[in-house]
C-alpha cells in the first residue's frame, strides 16, 4: 500500500489523512455487500488489507483499499452468488385459523343448567332476587333444548361503531363456541330516535362483519306482552301513574341520596319527606283507570308516565322507581301508530331477555348496579314471576382520539362536523368499511383486545397495525402521484410510446399490468429539489434518478415556476442503456395517460387522546357522565384534506365503479376507492399509511 500510495503529493496525501472512522466504515460496507454478491479473490483480498488498516486506525489507508476493494468487485467475471430464498411456512387454512397475536378463544359462559342462581348477591347486600326456582329453569331449559343463547341488542337510533363490533365478537362469539344461538334484537322502545335507516344499516353491518343471527327480533314485536305485564306489575301494586316533572323528580332523588349518606351513620335512619313521589301510594284502581287513560291518548306528553314502585330505601339508585311507560306522540318505524305509550329500557330489556329464554345476557360495565342481583333487572323479573337470565357485564371499546358514544356521534352528524354516519373517519361500521377496513380486520382487532372488566383505553395504531398488515398482503400495487411535476424528456422521441410491465404485487401472484411510457411524465413534487443534499436520493440539477420499472433520468432544466417560485415543470434527458444505478427510485406517470384523483387524506378525528378529557382517563359511562369539558373543542379540524390535484394510473380509475377495491399507492401509502367516484373523476380514501408515522410514534412514546 505505501508503494501504491507514497509517490502522491503533500496535499493529496493530506487530505487522506482527514479520512474519519465513520469515512472508513462506510467504504467496508460498500465493499462488503458487493464481495457477498461477487466473491473474487482479487478483491476479498484488498477487503482484509482494509481490514488489518482500519484496526491499525489508519483510515485513509483503509478507505482506500476498500475502494479498490469495491472496483474489483464491480469489474469481476466471477458468477453472481444467488441467493436462496427459504419457504415461507403455509398458513392454516380457514376461516377458524387465529392469527399468531391473538389467542384461540375459549367459551367463558357457564352451562345454562347450572343458572338455578343467576347472579350472586352483592357484596355487602342481603337482598337477591336473582334467583330461579327449579320449576322455571327445568322450563326454560325445555325451551331451548338446554343449548346456550345469547343476544346483540342494538337501539337503531344511529349507525353501529367499533364497540359494537365487540359486542358482536363476543355474544355471537361466545354463542358459536357453545353451539348454541345468538339472537339479533332491535331495542327499539323509542320512536323519537329510531329509524328504518338505521334498522337497514344495522342488518347490513351484522352481516358484512359476517354474523348470522339464528332469529332476528324487535322489542317492539313484545309491545302487547308488555302492556299485559305492565298491568299486572300495576295489579300487584308493584307500579304507578305519576305526574312530577322533570325537576320535581330530580328533588325527590337528591332527597333519596341525602337518606343514602345517613344511612352510612345510622342504617335505621328514615327517608326524608318528599324522598317519594306524592302520587307514590294510589290505589291499583287508579292507576289502571289512568294507565288506561295514557293508552287512550287522554294525557299530553310529559303530564303522565308509569314507574316501578322499587325500593327508595335501597343503595342503588336505579331502585328509586325507574320509568316503565312514557306518553309519545309518534309513528313507531316497525309497529306503525298503534301506539302512543311506550316502554322504556329498564321495563322491556329484562323482559324481552326472559320471554326469548337468553341463556347469558351480556352488556357493558355502565349497566352493572341495573344488573345488580338486587337492581331493577331481577326486581321486575321477580315481581312478574318469569324466568331470570344471567347478567354478565365487560368493559367498553376505547380508542385514543376517538369518540364512541352515539350520541356524541350524532351531534357530530347533525352537527355537520363530519360528512354523514359513514364519514370515514369515524370508528362506525359503516365509515370504517368506506374507509377500506376489512370486516376481518375489525374482527381481529376485536378478538385480540378481548373481554375484560378492566377499563381500557386503546391506541388507534392497534387497529392501524392490524389493517395495515392486512392490506400488505392483499392489496394491488399501482402508481398515484399526489402533487405532480412535469418532466418533458427533452431526447426522448416525440409521439413516441412504449410500455412496461409491472408486477401487481411484489410477493403474491395478482397478475400483472402495462404502464405507458412517453416522452412527458410527472412525478411527487416531494421527489426533486433545487439543492442536492447528502442522503437525498431524488432528482435534483444535473443529478441521475431512476424511474421505477423504466429509464434513468437526469435533470436539466427548471422550465416552468408557479408564482410563489415553486417548480411546475422541468426538463430532463433520459438514459436508454441505463448505465449507471443511482439510489433514487421514483413513482411516475405518463402525463397524457394519466386519469384524474381525488385523493381524501385523514388524520386523526380529534386533537387530543380522550376527547374534553385532556387530563382525565377514559370513562365507563360515557353515555350518562357529566362531560368532563367541552369535547368539541378537541375536533381536528385538519382530520380531512382533500387533494384534487393528484393523478393516478388508468388501472385504478378502470374501477371507479366498484367502491371498496383498495390499493397501494407505491411510496404514498393505501387507499381505497370511494362511492362518490365517476367515470371522470375516481375519489379515493387514504386507508392507513404505509407505515406509523415519526410523529405518532414520538407523540405515543
Amino acid at each position: 500500500i505505501n508503494a501504491e500510495y507514497g509517490d502522491q503529493s503533500y496535499e493529496t496525501r493530506h487530505l487522506m489523512s482527514a479520512v474519519t472512522a465513520s469515512g472508513a466504515k462506510k467504504a467496508r460496507k460498500d465493499t462488503v455487500k458487493l464481495t457477498n454478491k461477487r466473491k473474487d479473490p482479487a478483491a476479498l483480498a484488498k477487503l482484509e488489507e482494509g481490514d488489518v488498516a482500519l484496526k491499525a486506525g489508519d483510515f485513509a489507508l483503509a478507505k482506500a483499499c476498500f475502494e479498490a476493494a469495491t472496483e474489483l468487485a464491480r469489474n469481476s467475471t466471477v458468477e453472481k452468488v444467488q441467493k436462496i430464498k427459504q419457504p415461507k411456512a403455509p398458513k392454516p387454512d380457514g376461516p377458524e385459523a387465529a392469527p399468531a397475536e391473538a389467542e384461540q378463544p375459549q367459551c367463558v359462559l357457564r352451562d345454562p343448567k347450572e343458572n338455578l342462581v343467576a347472579k350472586p348477591p352483592s357484596k355487602g347486600v342481603d337482598i337477591t332476587y336473582a334467583e330461579n326456582t327449579a320449576a322455571t329453569l327445568a322450563a326454560h331449559l325445555n325451551a331451548t333444548d338446554g343449548k346456550y343463547r345469547t343476544r346483540f341488542p342494538p337501539e337503531p337510533n344511529g349507525h353501529l361503531h367499533i364497540g359494537h363490533a365487540k359486542a358482536m365478537n363476543f355474544n355471537f362469539g361466545q354463542a358459536k363456541l357453545a353451539g348454541g344461538d345468538c339472537i339479533l334484537r332491535f331495542d327499539d322502545t323509542n320512536p323519537t330516535a329510531e329509524k328504518q335507516e338505521y334498522i337497514d344499516s344495522i342488518l347490513d353491518s351484522v352481516s358484512w362483519l359476517g354474523h348470522k343471527p339464528s332469529n332476528v327480533t324487535y322489542s317492539s314485536d313484545y309491545f302487547d306482552t308488555l302492556y299485559d305485564l305492565a298491568v299486572d306489575l300495576i295489579r300487584n301494586g308493584k307500579a304507578y301513574v305519576c305526574h312530577q316533572t322533570p325537576e320535581e323528580i330530580g328533588a325527590s332523588r337528591a332527597l333519596c341520596k341525602k337518606a343514602q349518606e345517613l344511612r352510612k351513620a345510622d342504617p335505621n335512619a328514615d327517608l326524608p319527606e318528599g324522598a317519594g313521589s306524592p302520587y307514590r301510594e294510589r290505589l291499583p284502581e287508579e292507576n289502571l283507570k289512568l294507565f288506561e287513560e295514557m293508552k287512550m291518548g287522554v294525557w299530553d306528553e310529559g303530564t303522565a308516565f308509569l314507574r316501578m314502585k322499587g325500593n327508595l330505601g335501597s343503595d342503588n339508585p336505579n331502585m328509586w322507581d325507574l320509568a316503565a311507560y312514557r306518553i309519545m306522540f309518534a309513528a313507531h318505524p316497525h309497529s306503525g301508530d298503534k301506539w302512543c305509550i311506550y316502554p322504556t329500557y329498564d321495563f322491556t330489556h329484562c323482559i324481552v331477555d326472559s320471554l326469548e329464554n337468553i341463556t347469558h345476557s351480556l352488556c357493558t360495565l355502565e349497566f352493572e348496579l341495573r344488573q345488580a342481583a338486587y337492581g331493577p333487572y331481577y326486581w321486575l323479573l321477580h315481581q312478574l314471576d318469569m324466568y331470570k337470565p344471567v347478567t354478565w357485564e365487560y368493559s367498553r371499546c376505547n380508542i385514543e382520539y376517538n369518540v364512541l358514544s352515539k350520541r356524541r356521534l350524532n351531534k357530530l352528524v347533525t352537527g355537520h362536523h363530519v360528512n354523514g354516519w359513514d364519514d370515514p373517519r369515524l370508528l362506525t361500521i359503516s365509515g370504517m368499511q368506506r374507509r377500506g377496513y376489512s370486516a376481518n380486520a375489525i374482527n381481529d382487532f376485536c378478538a385480540r383486545i378481548g373481554v375484560t372488566r378492566a377499563a381500557n383505553l386503546t391506541r388507534m395504531e392497534v387497529l392501524e397495525s392490524i389493517v395495515r398488515a392486512e392490506l400488505d398482503d392483499n392489496a394491488p400495487r399501482a402508481f398515484a402521484v399526489m402533487n405532480p411535476l412535469v418532466i418533458k424528456i427533452t431526447n426522448y422521441p416525440e409521439g413516441k410510446v412504449e410500455e412496461f410491465t409491472f408486477n401487481n404485487h411484489p410477493k403474491n401472484d395478482m397478475g400483472k399490468r402495462t404502464l405507458p411510457f412517453s416522452n412527458t411524465v410527472i412525478i411527487d413534487q416531494s421527489d426533486f429539489r433545487e439543492e442536492d443534499a447528502d442522503g437525498y436520493f431524488g432528482l435534483a440539477p444535473g443529478k441521475e434518478a431512476k424511474l421505477l420499472g423504466a429509464y434513468n433520468i437526469k435533470c436539466t432544466e427548471v422550465s416552468k415556476r408557479a408564482p410563489d417560485g415553486t417548480p411546475t415543470e422541468i426538463f430532463a434527458t433520459y438514459d436508454p442503456t441505463a448505465a449507471n444505478k443511482p439510489k433514487g427510485n421514483l413513482g411516475w406517470l405518463s402525463l397524457s395517460h394519466a386519469a384524474p384523483l381525488e385523493a381524501r387524506l385523514y388524520d386523526r378525528l380529534f386533537t387530543v387522546p380522550v376527547p374534553g378529557k385532556k387530563e382525565e382517563s377514559a370513562g365507563e359511562n360515557d353515555e350518562e357522565e357529566e362531560e368532563a369539558g367541552d369535547w368539541l373543542d378537541d375536533f381536528n379540524q385538519d382530520s380531512l384534506l382533500v387533494n384534487t390535484v393528484a393523478m393516478v394510473e388508468a388501472s385504478v380509475a378502470s374501477k371507479w365503479n366498484e367502491p371498496g377495491t383498495c390499493f397501494q399507492f407505491m411510496r404514498v401509502g393505501y387507499f381505497t376507492i370511494d362511492k362518490d367516484s365517476s367515470n371522470s373523476r375516481v375519489v379515493v380514501n387514504r386507508t392507513v399509511s404505509l407505515k406509523e408515522s415519526v410523529e405518532t410514534k414520538k407523540s405515543r412514546k
